[in-house]
């Protein structure tokens, strides 16, 4: 991971993030940190300082049980939370964070902002939106059918935006196959009529 404190970079990414306001009434000082494909941004066994909030590329969050398996919690993109264990002292027991591609995210320091953040009603309301959001998800997922064929319908249905899967190999993996199985799936369900593919690796319900 690398620190860039161009302040015209910074100023940018304020200007165009969902939680502008909330940022501009920080009196902290931000920087931005990049990490390559595959850097581990958030782990259990990694000390985290910051609050950072992602302003391009995108990350894999997952958690790892105790037998060694992982289960797919998210795939974050723009504007995404990390830091909130670090702000209400909580442990981070499995859950690691992993940039896939170049991701870019605004930090600060927790320590620093963390009274202004707690005291700040707009971003409380945003980080309890945002965390519901990742919940629903989670549970969404846990309860869906066994069959993959299934699955991929509920994800269309229930969790995808505009119902839509946009990307085969990141749908891939929040489903847990391979992405042969999944364009075998969207294939079959395309010829069924079920779904209609509006783009290259891009579909959406009919």
């Amino acid at each position: 991971m690398k620190r860039i404190y161009d302040k015209k970079a910074i100023k940018e990414a304020i200007e165009n993030s969902l939680y502008r306001e909330v940022l501009e009434s920080l009196d902290v000082p931000m920087f931005i940190c990049e990490y390559e494909d595959g850097e581990m941004v958030v782990a259990p066994y990694k000390e985290n300082s910051l609050f950072q909030i992602t302003i391009s590329g995108s990350m894999s969050i997952y958690f790892i049980r105790n037998d060694g398996s992982s289960y797919h919690l998210a795939y974050s993109d723009i504007d995404s939370f990390m830091g909130d264990n670090e702000l209400f002292d909580t442990a981070n027991h499995g859950v690691y964070g992993e940039a896939s591609g170049t991701l870019r995210c605004l930090a600060f320091s927790v320590k620093d902002s963390k009274e202004a953040l707690l005291e700040n009603v707009v971003f409380l309301r945003v980080l309890a939106k945002t965390l519901s959001e990742r919940f629903k998800s989670i549970a969404l997922q846990d309860a869906a059918p066994s069959s993959l064929t299934e699955r991929v319908i509920a994800y269309m249905t229930y969790i995808s935006e505009n119902k839509a899967i946009k990307g085969v190999e990141k749908t891939a993996y929040q489903l847990h196959c391979s992405s042969r199985q999944l364009q075998r799936i969207l294939n079959t369900l395309e010829k069924s009529g079920s779904i209609k593919k509006i783009g290259k690796g891009s579909y959406e319900m009919i």
